[in-house]
Formats: C-alpha cells, structure tokens, sequence
C-alpha cells in the first residue's frame, strides 16, 4: 500500500475517533441542557425520558399541572459524533431541534400555525389552502400566519412578537379540535428557555 494512503488512512481513523467522543461529550451536554431548561420552565410532577440512539437524543414526557395536561416532546441532536456524516447532514440541513406537544383540558379559540416560510413545505398542514394567511418578517426571517375557526390573527402575532429568539422558531401551532399546542425549535448552542417560556405563558391566550 502506497505510505501517503497510509499515513492518510491512520490520519482519518485518529480524526474519527477524536470526534466521536468529543461530539458524544458535546451532545450529552445539550441533551442535559435542553431537558433541564424545560424541567425549570415546566415543573413536572412526573417525567420520563426514553433515549432513541445513544447521543442523536432523547424522547421524553412531562405530566403536569393545570391548566396543563402533559408534555410530550423529542430532541434531536446534530451527529456530531460521526466525523463523516457530519458534511452530509450539514447538506440536508442537519441542526440540533426541539419538539414539543402540550396538552390541556380547555377549550381552545381554533387552529393556528406560525410557520418560517422555508419549513411550509415540510409542515404538511391538512386543508392549510381553506385558511386565512398572512406573511409576516422577524429580524430578517420570514414567517407565515395560517388560522381558522377563529380570529386569531392578532394572538398569532403577539405569540410571535413574544418569542425573544424568532430565529430559531420552525413552527408554533394551536389545535382546537384536540386541545394541543406544538412547538418545533432549532435551538442555538441548546437555548430554548427563552422561547419555551414565551411559548408556555402565551398559550393560554387561546383559551375559549
């Protein structure tokens, strides 16, 4: 074997194994931040985290205290970890993300959804062509407004106007036929307390 692919291929392999376990330290750090800010915010009276492939992230659920139900909701960890799969996720748009449901017994107003505009394709909202829209920018970032069942276009933008970070907003949405609110963030190095927090003291202003 020619020495240069050698040297090349030991090179790789040290590259590799370095990464790996300072992406696996990196990612159990945001794990534990992540899930720690919401506990703060949320106070659970009972959680459960379930771990779904090592350092990618966790799925966790929150029993909670009216006028909530409970909390349920995933975190997703860029693969930090895998030194040649990393340039590949960064292609498909690979980031750390935060997903939540949470769940009432209260009425709620009728259906709603903030959208950044670049995630419209991928929220795949049922009868979104029926809704009233309007198209929205945020520090440089569009967004689109869709409701219906309801006027709730001015609770959409004060939601909205709430989130300290709007950058790293995908989508919020309000569900009335299910009394469930959703949120998906992509948080910058694992922040979400400050939107979590808008989001959480902001929903009930969708109650009936």
């Amino acid at each position: 074997m020619d020495t240069l692919l050698l040297i090349a291929i030991i090179a790789l392999g040290m590259g590799a194994t370095v990464q790996y376990f300072l992406g696996v330290k990196k990612n159990r750090w945001l794990g534990k931040s992540m899930s720690s800010q919401a506990e703060i915010i949320f106070e659970p009276k009972d959680m459960e985290y379930i771990n779904i492939g090592g350092a990618i992230g966790f799925n966790f659920a929150y029993k909670l205290r009216d006028p909530w139900k409970e909390a349920k909701g995933t975190f997703t960890l860029f693969p930090r970890h895998y030194l040649l799969y990393m340039p590949i996720s960064l292609l498909i748009g690979g980031t750390d993300r935060f997903f939540l449901n949470l769940y009432t017994d209260r009425k709620l107003a009728g259906e709603g959804h903030i959208i950044e505009k670049k995630h419209l394709q991928k929220a795949k909202i049922e009868g979104i062509e029926e809704m009233q829209k309007v198209e929205t920018e945020r520090n440089g970032k569009t967004f689109l407004l869709f409701w219906r069942h309801g006027d709730l276009k001015d609770a959409l933008l004060r939601t909205l106007d709430a989130m300290p970070n709007p950058a790293s907003l995908a989508h919020f949405c309000c569900f009335g036929e299910n009394k469930t609110f959703f949120i998906y963030l992509k948080p910058f190095k694992g922040q979400i307390s400050s939107n979590l927090k808008a989001f959480t003291d902001l929903c009930p202003q969708y109650f009936r």
